[in-house]
Formats: C-alpha cells, structure tokens, sequence
C-alpha cells in the first residue's frame, strides 16, 4: 500500500523516463505519410537524357516495370551498368520507392542519399553549361545551330532554368523528408532528428517536418540532463514555430487539402508535443494547458490524457490526474499499462483498496468529449 506521496511521485519519474512513446507507434497518422520520389524525368529542355540507345532502352524497360523487386533488380543494374548517367537521379528514385515497398528501409535510406547526390551533381552540370553558354555570341550560337539543329542553350536568366532548379530542391528536400520518415520506420531517432534539421535547412517553415521532429524530440529526451535540457529547449522552438505556421498551413493549397478530421488531428499533435516538452521543462501550468487544447482537438486519444494525468500528479492535483489516468485507461491503446498502474497507485492511497477502481475508470470514459 503506498502511504506517502513520494513513492508516486518516484514511480512516475520512472513511468515519465521510459514514456509511452509515438516515436514509430504510428500515433500521428500524418507524420508517417512517405515522401513522393520522382522516378520519371519531366519533358523539357534541361531535364536528363540518355547518351545512348542501350542506356535509353535500359531506362525504358526500368520505367515499364510494376513488380518493387524487378524494379530493384532493373534499378541496380542500370546504376551498376551507367554509374555516371544523368538519368540516374531517377534510377535512383526507383529504388527508394521499391525498396521501401518491401520495408526494406537501410537500402531505401542508401538509395536516397544516392539520388540527392545524383540530382546536386546534374544541377552543378547545368550550372556549368549555364555560365559557359551565357559566354557564347551570337554568332557562336548560330555556328552551332548550323552543326547541331536540336542545339540548345542554357540562360541563367529564362523561367525553364528558375523552375528546373526550385524543382530540384523541392525533390531534394522531400527525399530528405523521406529519409527521416524512413528512420522513424526503423526506431533511429538520433538520426530521425540529424535529417530533420537537414530537411529544415531547405525549407525552415514546413509544418510537417517541424512537428515530427519536435515531436520526436520531445518524445525521446536524452539521458543527460544537459543535453536533455538543450534538447527541449529546441524542440519548444520548432514546436512554436509550428503552431505559428498552422493557420497558413490550414489556408494554404496544401493544407486545404486535409479534411476536418486530418486538420484536428495536426493541430493536436502540435499541442500534445508542446505539453509534453513542458512536462519534462517542469512547467506543469502550461504542460496541463497544452495538452487539454490537444484534446479539445482530439478527444479519443489516450496517450493525451495519459502524459495530461502525469503533469497533474506532478503538479499535486491528483483527483484531476485521476480522472484523465481513467481516461486513459478507458481508451486503451499502448499508454493503459502505464496509466492503470498510477492511476492504481493513487485509487490505493486514496482508498485504502483496489474496490471501486474499474467503475471508476468507466464513469471516466463517460466523460469523455463532454
């Protein structure tokens, strides 16, 4: 029987260090979304081409193939056969997408750091024809025009060169997006997290990747207190950053695009991430708001109410850390064990015996959404 608070308060410590955690639970549908990889080049001036008809054809029959492991068979042996083909950012791409099919994810990750490094090196080649044909006269152009009808001419100034190189970084940055997703399949959060900040080095306000990765670092604090406390004190940054950036998300063409029940459910990630970064912070007035905006948001998730019912113990309101253990334990899910022993803990030292707890539980789930 426990007859003093501090055994509780000890025994969530323990409960809130091994957490109940969304890092590859698949708690936040959105965040597990992959990335699109380009496996076909565009038609137009400055996209690849093949040198020759046996690489043309190989590509050909790459392009055809349905089945992810005669794909990875075409794919890795056309990059074997053509290691320097400009077409290799999509043979590449070909095998992120194959390889993931088949939860292969080691070699997806391989693949896709392949084809970033494929698509920086034909973007440098195109710079470099760029700044040599802006050297041509024009009489230059018009001898070669005579020797070659098709030629054609790279001007750093036309729209086709703008649009090839923001086209390029959007594919880079969505393979780095898919990297991180692929080290969240394979419970990598270190690295989840490296990729993460890559991914922001491209585009610093993308609400997607802002919350996964503030979400994980929430979700996954380290040991150290030092570090820990550096850890949350980013993860506070991104996650503000993210819920700053929502309504523009909402509104923009992107965002519209998520349904009502998408849209709540990003919106109370955000907030579950910022409670739970409080939580370890100790600023358990602002955890407790945080994580009951979340719900408001999305009232059936357990997990909310599980770290919710932690941060009100914590704070010494145990009959409201009570009821959202209830809660918790009501909705089931990977936080029940968890929340069930505290919420036993506490149903014990307030009354001296386990009777009553389960009707207590369902009288909390009543509650729910109300």
């Amino acid at each position: 029987m426990i007859t003093t608070k501090r055994p509780v308060a000890w025994s969530l410590l323990c409960v809130l260090a091994l957490g109940v955690s969304a890092f590859g639970q698949g708690r936040r549908n959105q965040q597990q979304q992959q990335q699109q990889v380009q496996t076909q080049p565009p038609k137009d001036l400055l996209s690849p081409r093949a040198q020759s008809k046996d690489e043309s054809d190989a590509f050909g029959a790459l392009q055809k193939e349905q089945a992810p492991d005669k794909r990875i068979e075409l794919a890795e042996a056309f990059v074997a056969k053509y290691p320097n083909s400009d077409l290799n950012q999509y043979a590449q791409g070909v095998r992120v997408d194959s390889y993931s099919k088949v939860g292969k994810y080691k070699e997806a990750i391989g693949a896709a750091e392949e084809a970033i490094n494929a698509l920086v090196k034909y973007g440098e080649k195109i710079q470099a024809r760029a700044e040599s044909d802006s050297k041509l006269s024009d009489k230059d152009k018009e001898a070669a025009r005579k020797k070659d009808k098709n030629a054609v001419f790279v001007d750093k100034e036309s729209a086709e060169y703008k649009t090839f190189f923001s086209q390029s970084e959007e594919q880079i940055f969505g393979l780095h997006q898919f990297v991180m997703n692929a080290y969240q399949q394979l419970n990598d959060a270190p690295k989840m997290m490296e990729w993460g900040e890559k991914a922001l080095g491209f585009k610093p306000n993308d609400v997607t990747t802002l919350t996964m990765l503030s979400n994980v670092m929430a979700e996954r604090p380290p040991a150290s207190e030092t570090e820990k406390t550096k850890q949350m004190k980013r993860a506070e940054e991104l996650a503000s950053q993210a819920l700053e950036a929502l309504p523009g998300f909402l509104s923009s063409p992107e965002g519209s695009k998520l349904n009502a029940a998408a849209q709540a459910e990003l919106t109370a990630s955000m907030h579950y991430t910022l409670g739970l970064i409080y939580l370890h912070q100790k600023r358990l007035s602002s955890s407790e708001a945080e994580f009951l905006t979340s719900i408001k948001s999305k009232s059936n998730d357990p997990i909310a109410y599980y770290r919710l019912g932690i941060a009100y113990v914590q704070d010494m309101k145990n009959d409201l850390g009570m009821e959202a253990l209830g809660k918790s334990v009501f909705l089931k899910g990977v936080s029940e064990a968890g929340a069930r022993d505290i919420l036993k803990q506490l149903w014990v030292n307030k009354n001296k015996s386990e009777q009553g707890m389960e009707d207590y539980i369902k009288a909390s789930g009543a509650k729910i959404g109300q």
